[in-house]
């Protein structure tokens, strides 16, 4: 037998059946109805249930398989399948007093806090009272040292408390020396304070370096009826100064060319700002100066 003859006779792999093709349907012929799958006898079903049943046409539809509610999980089953026995109830809460029950005992008063030390000075406070560059009072440690040891600061003055005996000799220093140059007396004033028994009194003395354009502020404290000399001959504008502290607080200024009144008549009684001195003057004060 040829080779050709053996590849014809051997069995080749099993063709694969066809698949029938589908006839086209014919259109129904005129007075003919068209088939339908009633007509047929088949049924095509509408839908399928959840476990995959199909539902046939006019077939109630079954009702949902009911599911178990998230809300409540099932009931664990204890040891032999019985269930678990239920938890104690909460003890309802104690009768109110006045309704049988005794009434609570007071509770223990509280320790009263402890005192607070006491603050320490501000930010602020220290930054008015902190020293500042000064040449006159630079100056008047060099000359009377013993004097500028009293110094203390104020919104950036020096304040400085000069002995009565030396207020005239302290000033005219200042005035004449060529590197403090405080030639310009500002303001002249007297001050009360009662509750200082010794010394109620102060004469305080504005001095301004326009050179140096810096302050100094001198101080003299006086008792009862003790004077101080007059620095008219240091700056004449001292002289309309120092009748006003004379007016106002009966303060005498030895020396003096004309210690007389200069906002009140001649023949008032009492020096107004004196803290004794009533807050709407004396019977009679008024009595001649107003309509």
């Amino acid at each position: 037998m040829s080779d050709d003859e053996k590849d014809k006779s051997a069995p080749g792999p099993p063709e694969a059946p066809k698949a029938s093709e589908p006839k086209p349907s014919e259109p129904p012929k005129e007075g003919e109805t068209p088939a339908t799958p009633a007509s047929t006898g088949t049924v095509e079903p509408l839908g399928r249930t959840a476990e995959g049943t199909p539902i046939a046409a006019g077939a109630p539809t079954p009702p949902p398989s009911p599911r178990p509610s998230p809300a409540t999980p099932p009931a664990a089953e204890g040891a032999g399948g019985e269930a678990p026995a239920p938890r104690p109830r909460p003890a309802p809460p104690a009768a109110a007093a006045g309704e049988g029950a005794a009434p609570a005992a007071p509770a223990a008063p509280r320790p009263a806090p402890a005192p607070r030390a006491p603050a320490g000075p501000s930010p602020a406070e220290l930054a008015q009272k902190a020293e500042v560059p000064s040449v006159p009072l630079d100056r008047l440690r060099a000359r009377f040292p013993e004097i500028a040891a009293t110094a203390t600061f104020f919104s950036g003055v020096p304040i400085v408390t000069v002995p009565a005996g030396s207020i005239v000799e302290v000033c005219r220093y200042l005035k004449d020396d060529k590197e403090s140059r405080c030639t310009y007396l500002s303001n002249l004033h007297g001050t009360h304070y009662p509750d200082k028994k010794d010394k109620p009194f102060e004469v305080v003395y504005n001095l301004y370096s326009i050179d140096r354009a810096q302050w100094i502020e001198l101080k003299i404290e006086l008792a009862e009826g003790e004077s101080v000399p007059t620095v008219t001959t240091v700056w004449k504008t001292a002289n309309w100064h120092e009748r006003e502290a004379f007016d106002m607080l009966g303060i005498d200024f030895a020396g003096h060319p004309d210690l007389t009144r200069i906002l009140l008549p001649d023949d008032w009684k009492g020096h107004p700002l004196r803290k004794e001195y009533p807050l709407e003057g004396n019977p009679g004060d008024h009595k001649y100066y107003r309509s």
